[in-house]
Order: C-alpha cells, then sequence, then structure tokens
C-alpha cells in the first residue's frame, strides 16, 4: 500500500536521479574506453562512482520505503 503519489514520485525520482547522474555516466565511461587498463585511475575513479550511484540509490530508496512504513503506522486514514 502506497499512502500518495508524492511516494510513488519519490521512489522513481530516486531511482532515476541516481541512474542518470552516478550509474549511467560512469557505466558508459567504462564501457567506452575499453583499451585502458582498468588499473588506470580514471577507470578506477568510475568504478567508484558507479559503486557510489548504487550506495546512493539504494540508500534513497530504504529511506522512501522507511517513510511508508512510518507514516502508514501513524496514519490510518486519509
Amino acid at each position: 500500500f502506497v499512502p500518495s503519489i508524492r511516494d510513488i514520485f519519490g521512489f522513481i525520482g530516486a531511482s532515476a536521479a541516481a541512474m542518470l547522474i552516478f550509474i549511467l555516466p560512469s557505466a558508459f565511461y567504462i564501457k567506452l574506453v575499453k583499451k585502458e587498463s582498468m588499473k588506470s585511475m580514471k577507470k578506477i575513479g568510475a568504478t567508484m562512482f558507479l559503486i557510489l550511484g548504487f550506495v546512493v540509490m539504494i540508500g534513497c530508496m530504504s529511506l522512501i520505503i522507511f517513510d511508508w512504513i512510518s507514516n502508514s503506522k501513524k496514519d490510518q486514514g486519509h
């Protein structure tokens, strides 16, 4: 059960923002620069940025879900 459309937009926004800002650019860079060694500083930075993106996305989504759970216990009506 989702309390409001605001919560749906928050969940979608958390996943889309992390994908557009962190995950996709670093994944594209790693994919496009195949000849460069994985030990190069640029690829290490891109990999760390990719990992940070997943951490941010999981963190934001878990906070939104936690908010759903805590608000559903408080509000039993509209």
